[in-house]
């Protein structure tokens, strides 16, 4: 998502912000505790409730974007992209969602006569999807198809997804969806054209069939729902099941428009309402407020404030029936930031944002992950991957997770010297046997914090714990007490830590710039049934 970026992050989100402590129902909580005792300094208490209502976790809610430029690396790396894929699916909770699009959607183009094709042109040729479709298959992976609509039309495109699908043979279920797109909101005939002109020499261009007075001169809500319905229409006689994604905004609390307007017109086969999100961009300057540091990131504004943005696309979306996902999300646009996109303070980031946007509403994401980009969970190099801090928030996260997850109501009171996050999942099936309860306590300020869990259980729990030296290191990062190498294979011990519960409840102590998962048993009848999405909604992706 580079295109704009600078408009993009400015629009979407104000100042940057640093919350103070925080949780799921903490607003209610502050005012239900004023009585309670005074806190000690850097002490909180959190309380889990014995019978509380739950919110059903979408199935499949974490996936991960990806360009189809970045798909060709992919493909030459498949044992190592297989084990990190397999690091972030949840097990029992629905097959992996992988979206293949982005910016590199506008240039791909599906001809076997690749030699003939444009220099702006990314050749989708049968073996490549050939060797992609091997992943989809080894890893049962649910793929979204991002597709072209500025540089070809849709009888190209009908064609191009009927001769794929018949070559691919992919098992039932493995094509989830057609995305219709990537960011018209934003589309610029002039950034598109210089984006290609600078990346191919002069010479190549001179022997070019490419010329930018072809592409759109611009794209509004209406002509794109036009566009829209011409896609459907050619999509419907060449892949007649398969739901449809759009309009993949990229500034959606600013262009709620564009989803009325595609909404009150012709929309055969929309399943899904589609947009992206960003709290901050590599393409603004330094100073300005849309310019990430490692504080910003570790602010509310990243996270909540990000939340807060996308709440009105929910909303609109389950007014008329749908649900809504980010096809593409990131902490930093543009690649990111070197020494802030690449440090630990996403890790810190990435559990606190996906929560937050869970309970805004939003059905499922997909953490946009470039080749060599500096915003990426990992790359590659010549002896394996190289990971970036990123990855083992988004592992922590996919940690709290499992079958029938739902989310559970947490109350919190905490000294104002804390910048605490607290989010609990309550995982199985919720009857007869034992349940699982994940505490996941993230301290995102710089001094240690005591904290005393409150929970609706006696049982011994396990910690394992997210740390690196500080929210800027770049390496050291161990969760559990182990690392990932370049294989993608932890090394070291696990270090898990035993706690009981005191009169004072669990009482864990989480070191500044650090989280904490706590993970315990609770009893089949502890909590009560959960709420369902919104009446009307249709999910893509399922809940339970």
């Amino acid at each position: 998502m580079l295109l704009l970026g600078t408009l993009i992050a400015g629009l979407l989100l104000g100042s940057p912000g640093r919350g103070g402590a925080g949780s799921l129902g903490s607003p209610a909580a502050a005012s239900a505790e004023v009585s309670a005792p005074m806190l000690r300094a850097n002490q909180a208490v959190v309380t889990v409730p014995a019978q509380a209502p739950l919110i059903s976790i979408p199935r499949a809610f974490l996936g991960l974007s990806t360009e189809y430029a970045t798909m060709a690396v992919n493909v030459r790396h498949t044992v190592l992209y297989e084990r990190v894929l397999s690091q972030l699916h949840v097990p029992g909770d629905g097959r992996f969602v992988l979206r293949i699009g982005g910016d590199s959607a506008d240039h791909a183009i599906f001809d076997p006569s690749a030699d003939r094709l444009p220099p702006w042109a990314f050749p989708v040729t049968p073996a490549l999807v050939a060797r992609t479709v091997g992943i989809i298959k080894d890893l049962r992976l649910r793929v979204i198809i991002d597709l072209n609509t500025i540089s070809t039309t849709p009888r190209l495109t009908g064609g191009w997804v009927r001769t794929a699908i018949r070559a691919a043979n992919l098992p039932a279920g493995s094509l989830a969806a057609f995305e219709i797109g990537n960011e018209p909101d934003i589309y610029n005939r002039a950034a598109w054209a210089t984006d290609i002109l600078t990346a191919n020499p002069p010479s190549v261009l001179k022997q070019a069939t490419f010329s930018p007075l072809r592409l759109p001169k611009r794209i509004t809500a209406t002509s794109y729902a036009r566009t829209y319905l011409a896609f459907a229409r050619a999509l419907a006689s060449a892949a007649p099941n398969v739901p449809l994604v759009a309009p993949a905004l990229a500034i959606a609390n600013h262009h709620l428009p564009w989803v009325s307007t595609l909404l009150r017109r012709p929309h055969p086969g929309l399943r899904v309402v589609s947009a992206h999100v960003y709290p901050y961009s590599a393409c603004a300057r330094p100073g300005q407020p849309q310019y990430p540091t490692v504080q910003t990131l570790l602010g509310e504004n990243a996270t909540a404030g990000m939340a807060r943005t996308i709440g009105p696309a929910v909303a609109l979306a389950r007014k008329a029936g749908f649900s809504l996902r980010l096809t593409e999300i990131n902490s930093v646009t543009c690649g990111g930031v070197k020494g802030v996109s690449d440090t630990f303070a996403t890790s810190l980031w990435a559990p606190d944002a996906l929560f937050e946007l869970m309970r805004a509403g939003v059905e499922g994401v997909n953490l946009h992950a470039r080749v060599q980009s500096i915003n990426d969970p990992f790359y590659y190099t010549s002896g394996g991957i190289q990971t970036h801090p990123l990855l083992y928030g988004l592992i922590l996260f996919k940690r709290m997770l499992g079958a029938h997850a739902k989310l559970v109501p947490v109350r919190m009171r905490s000294s104002r010297s804390l910048h605490l996050k607290v989010w609990a999942v309550r995982e199985g099936a919720g009857s007869n046997t034992l349940n699982t309860l994940n505490v996941l306590v993230i301290n995102k300020g710089s001094r240690s914090a005591l904290i005393n869990l409150h929970l609706p259980t006696s049982g011994q729990a396990s910690v394992q714990r997210l740390l690196a030296p500080s929210a800027s290191s770049t390496s050291g990062v161990t969760l559990a007490g182990q690392r990932l190498d370049g294989q993608a294979v932890w090394q070291g011990k696990e270090r898990l830590e035993t706690v009981n519960p005191t009169s004072k409840g669990y009482v864990l102590r989480v070191r500044g710039e650090s989280a904490a998962l706590l993970t315990v048993q609770v009893g089949a009848s502890t909590l009560v049934p959960p709420l369902r999405l919104s009446q009307g909604a249709v999910p893509l992706f399922g809940y339970e």
